[in-house]
């Protein structure tokens, strides 16, 4: 859980979702623990928060978290099935927006790690929900980031350090079944003499000995744990949870501004650093020397290439457009990610000058419609007066051409969604946050469906 948000409006109907949560879970028998960061719950909550439960009541966990989200005022609008199944809501009235992190395992790339029934059964009760126990909690904490980083989190080191103080043999005893005596009597006096780097630097040998002990000790266990994965992988492909996202608009409407605003307020659903901000078209060949370009000031300033030059320019784009989205957009949506395009293959046809094009005919067109088709576009319109008050780098004619293409292109693009961005940017941004939101509720129940 991250950093606890103000005492706003927005922090209270967390407060009060969070709380409902939990008593729904008690009430209807549901056992359960907070993993981390639990001090101030449920008056003081982040955006995501993780739990521990059991598996055989994993789905009527998940069940009943909608229910209370839904009787709450929040709506689902986002699932994915990593090593915890990821549930993220919102207030459609506030746009905030707050993930739940239903954890049944605590494993390692299929390994598993600390046993979630043991976990649960020496679970410490707080009246309105469980954490763990010292000793497990300072040795989940340790290998949060240790077993799958290398590093040791800077603010769980109190925490683990506590932990192993209060009861050392436990910790070793724990660490042992996972790594062997050797090595975890080496992380339990590394710990209590606070030496971290020496700690860290054991972080390959716990992952080698992780390995051999299950492969060895647990191969039935390893194969379950691997199919059930690899199932999971499966679906998380065929329906990612990440999301594509054009934005379109003629020179001046803020594209750069939006896209950098957009991603802050979708934070709390698809992280920025799990996601990918493109300008015009993923770079796959000649990276550096697109990389040393400088920024162009004179769309229009060099004179268009013939028509056979220009067809080979169109197959080139093609298959960088294909290769890249194969390469670096599913990748990012997979990890549940936000692919921000800027522009994208569309502006071929509204602004084929640009790209130095003669033309972008009815077979090209066609060859461009192979690619995967972005979950929404967003075009960002105003008056022309209001355009090249922003900027001025075609002619007055040219801008009131642009516009109007831009409207019929995004009038035939059904994900298309029209924004008026001659009013203040926080209402362009809070415009299109509801307009995600929205399609992601919509998406998230046709999934359900299926």
């Amino acid at each position: 859980m991250s950093t606890p948000v103000p005492a706003t409006a927005a922090a209270r109907d967390l407060s009060e979702l969070v709380g409902a949560v939990f008593e729904r879970w008690r009430a209807e028998g549901v056992a359960f623990l907070v993993l981390r960061n639990y001090e101030g719950l449920p008056r003081e909550t982040g955006n995501d928060i993780d739990l521990l439960v059991l598996p055989e009541q994993l789905a009527k966990a998940e069940r009943l978290l909608v229910s209370a989200a839904q009787q709450a005022g929040y709506h689902l609008h986002n699932r994915a099935e990593f090593s915890p199944v990821v549930l993220f809501f919102h207030n459609p009235s506030s746009r905030w927006q707050v993930q739940f992190d239903l954890y049944c395992s605590l494993k390692w790339r299929s390994l598993p790690l600390l046993c979630a029934r043991t976990v649960l059964a020496q679970r410490l009760d707080r009246g309105l929900f469980a954490v763990p126990h010292p000793v497990h909690e300072a040795v989940n904490s340790l290998l949060t980031r240790l077993i799958f980083h290398g590093y040791v989190k800077q603010d769980y080191r109190p925490i683990i350090l506590a932990g192993v103080k209060q009861d050392p043999v436990e910790a070793t005893t724990i660490m042992a079944e996972m790594f062997g005596e050797k090595v975890a009597c080496k992380l339990t006096g590394g710990i209590l003499a606070e030496r971290w780097s020496e700690v860290e630097s054991l972080a390959g040998a716990i992952r080698r000995q992780l390995i051999w002990r299950r492969l060895t000790r647990q191969p039935l266990a390893m194969s379950v744990s691997l199919w059930h994965d690899l199932g999971r992988f499966a679906r998380r492909l065929w329906r990612p949870p990440g999301m594509t996202i054009v934005l379109l608009g003629a020179d001046g409407c803020g594209k750069s501004t939006v896209a950098t605003r957009l991603t802050d307020a979708l934070r709390h659903t698809f992280a920025p650093d799990k996601g990918l901000v493109v300008h015009w078209k993923p770079s796959v060949f000649l990276r550096r020397r697109r990389a040393e370009r400088p920024p162009t000031t004179d769309p229009h300033g060099r004179a268009p290439r013939g028509r056979v030059a220009s067809a080979a320019m169109l197959v080139y784009h093609f298959l960088e457009y294909l290769v890249g989205a194969c390469l670096q957009f599913v990748p990012v949506l997979f990890r549940n990610g936000l692919v921000l395009v800027d522009r994208y293959y569309y502006d071929f046809s509204v602004d084929p000058r640009r790209y130095r094009l003669r033309s972008f005919g009815t077979l090209f067109g066609a060859l461009f419609r192979l690619l995967p088709s972005p979950d929404l576009v967003f075009l960002l319109d105003a008056p022309p007066e209001v355009l090249r008050s922003r900027k001025q780098e075609v002619p007055e004619e040219e801008t009131r051409r642009q516009r109007e293409a831009y409207r019929k292109l995004a009038a035939s693009l059904p994900c298309a969604r029209t924004i008026d961005c001659a009013q203040a940017l926080e209402a362009v941004v809070k415009d299109i946050t509801s307009e995600v939101l929205r399609y992601l509720e919509a998406r998230q129940e046709r999934r359900l469906k299926r």
